[in-house]
């Protein structure tokens, strides 16, 4: 599952850290959970880092109430990655009124949930892949 509110900018003027030269800096959080699938959601998040994307930024801030991270959240272009559809990242959002900007579910993007990382580094490169063909 992909949902989009703005059109991402990965080329020209406003890629990268800002969307379309906006100024507001892109965000990519990431579930992180105790599954292959939220530990691959957190490998895209570094990826969409390294690739200069976004910056990763810390869903435990926000989900600690720490007004700070959660001010920056609202004021930025947003990249959420959930592991499963159990949306814990999603829900941290709507907690606090925030709308991602681009929301992607591992388990939407051909990885199946189990409590097994022996294949992270595959799993991980098909969902690049496929959060790469919807940016």
């Amino acid at each position: 599952m992909s949902e989009q509110k703005d059109g991402c900018c990965t080329t020209g003027a406003g890629a990268g850290d800002t969307c379309c030269g906006s100024g507001a800096p892109t965000l990519i959080v990431a579930c992180s959970g105790g599954s292959n699938a939220g530990q691959v959601s957190n490998g895209i998040m570094i990826e969409l880092d390294r690739k200069g994307l976004g910056k990763a930024y810390c869903l435990a801030g926000i989900g600690a109430a720490l007004s700070g991270f959660i001010e920056s959240a609202k004021a930025a272009r947003t990249v959420v990655v959930d592991g499963c559809p159990t949306g814990c990242a999603k829900k941290a959002f709507e907690k606090y009124g925030i709308e991602p900007s681009l929301y992607f579910v591992v388990t939407d993007l051909g990885i199946a949930k189990a409590h097994n990382f022996d294949k992270l580094p595959e799993e991980t490169g098909v969902a690049m892949k496929a959060v790469l063909e919807k940016l």
